[in-house]
This record gives C-alpha cells, structure tokens and sequence, in this order.
C-alpha cells in the first residue's frame, strides 16, 4: 500500500529507521528523485555529526560516477545488506 503526503527530511528518516522503504516523486515535475533525497538525508546526517565518507571514496564517486558506480554500487550493497541482516539477526 502507498500513501502519498509531504514530509520532513527528519520524518522521512524516522520511517526509514523504522524499517519502512520510501519513494520520492517531485510534485511539479513527477521525477523519482528519491535517490537525491536519501542522499541529502545522509549528507544532512553527516554534516551534523561532524561524519563524513572517506575523501578517497568521495573522488572515486566524483570520477566514475557517470559510468559503472551506480551498478556496481546497487550489486555490492544488496550484498552487503543480506550479511548485515545475517549478522544481526
């Protein structure tokens, strides 16, 4: 079931923490931008924490963004989350 309504960054990432998946659809333009928003979520996160992604990763980002990061990323985190499940459960 989905329920449409505007949120808070901070309500967003209390129903995240809480195990729920969310979707992100710009209203004026109807574009998934629910990447951009999770990520303005951590960043937001990081920056009041004084945490930040290591500089060497971040230039990777920046440098092989526009070609395999995307997948590669998706693959390896999908991986990554069923061991943490696994260790954690």
């Amino acid at each position: 079931m989905s329920e449409s309504k505007y949120m808070t960054l901070d309500d967003m990432s209390n129903l995240i923490r809480e195990g729920s998946d969310v979707k992100v659809i710009d209203a004026k333009t109807k574009e998934d931008v629910t990447s951009f928003i999770l990520t303005q979520i951590i960043l937001e996160q990081a920056k009041n924490k004084n945490i930040l992604l290591p500089v060497p990763f971040l230039h990777f980002i920046l440098r092989n963004g526009d070609n395999l990061l995307p997948q590669y990323l998706e693959n390896n985190f999908k991986q990554f989350i069923r061991g943490f499940d696994i260790f954690t459960s």
